[in-house]
């Protein structure tokens, strides 16, 4: 891929032709205002982005990543230990001192933010449940979670009523205020993103929290969608990974935009390259890595392949095993980027 994508082997006019206009595209693609109908007595209020001029080939670096603590972010709250994004999950992670919790937010029919991953209910909640969907239930109607069958034999899980319950992200946030968070942002009404910033504003949680979408329209508005919003630390969404990733393998890297802060990416080994991850960390950018399989990287042979290519953090959902094979493997650090 490298030799394929490489500028050094075209002449130097063309190189020139292919570098302006691929500055050029990239200066496109990356949002700088959008306009959000903040009420009807403010139909057209601009929130502008981050400031994002900089000049051509420029490497500054104005922060180190995330503002917190993030070698290991348990997946879900650590779905191999307690059922996943349940207040149990995430009670457990705390008391274990994991550095981050994960987690994923969707809308129920009557305007609630709760903590759910898929987009149906039937794997989490019974085969009855199949192609429905969170949205389709009031709050009070969502129904119970099931106990995993790898679970059922963990008294604590089975013992405890709230490991059948769908949280509230409010009560996440209250009983947390202050711990490490990277929430993702489901497909969702805009209203979602908009109830979800002003959720993390009133808990001052701004500088503890790394949101975001893959889903590109998505991450777009978490950019915009209140006049703070640009404040709180925000991840790559799928496509400026990939937008990141061709830029730095044709060496134009440095001429980007990069207003993100965190690069939450899959091990998929051909996008696992060391020069990118030391490229895209030199702009600011902490690189944490999941699994494709499941959502979480949960082997030693995973985390040490996660190790040897120098991400910052690992997403597990055996938070207890990975904060022991850490204290023996350290991973890469924002200081040495």
């Amino acid at each position: 891929m490298q030799h394929f994508l490489s500028v050094h082997y075209i002449s130097k006019s063309t190189k020139t032709i292919i570098q302006s206009n691929l500055v050029h595209l990239c200066h496109m693609l990356s949002p700088t205002t959008a306009t959000y109908k903040r009420s009807s007595h403010n139909k057209s209020a601009v929130y502008p982005v981050e400031e994002r001029k900089m000049p051509y080939g420029s490497v500054s670096r104005p922060f180190l990543g995330l503002p917190f603590r993030h070698r290991l972010m348990s997946h879900r709250g650590g779905s191999l230990e307690h059922v996943e994004n349940t207040m149990p999950a995430f009670r457990y992670s705390a008391k274990i001192q994991a550095d981050m919790m994960e987690l994923d937010v969707q809308y129920t029919k009557d305007h609630q933010v709760v903590i759910f991953h898929d987009l149906y209910l039937d794997r989490l909640c019974g085969s009855e449940f199949k192609g429905k969907k969170i949205s389709d239930y009031n709050l009070k109607d969502l129904p119970p979670l099931l106990i995993p069958n790898k679970l059922a034999h963990l008294p604590q899980v089975v013992q405890d009523p709230e490991s059948r319950r769908i949280p509230l992200l409010q009560d996440l946030l209250t009983e947390f205020p202050t711990y490490p968070m990277q929430i993702d942002v489901k497909d969702s009404p805009k209203e979602l993103v908009f109830k979800v910033a002003h959720l993390l504003q009133s808990h001052n949680r701004i500088d503890k929290t790394v949101w975001g979408s893959f889903l590109y329209e998505q991450s777009k508005y978490c950019a915009t969608a209140t006049p703070f919003s640009s404040q709180i630390p925000r991840f790559f969404c799928a496509w400026r990974f990939l937008q990141t990733y061709f830029m730095y393998h044709v060496g134009l890297l440095g001429w980007m935009s990069i207003p993100e802060r965190a690069l939450i990416m899959p091990n998929y080994y051909m996008l696992m390259s060391k020069g990118y991850m030391k490229a895209i960390q030199a702009r600011g950018v902490s690189v944490i890595m999941f699994g494709t399989k499941d959502g979480a990287l949960n082997t030693e042979l995973e985390w040490e392949q996660a190790r040897d290519v120098g991400v910052n953090g690992i997403c597990s959902d055996s938070p207890t095993k990975l904060i022991e094979w850490l204290e023996s493997n350290p991973l890469r650090s924002m200081l040495q980027a």
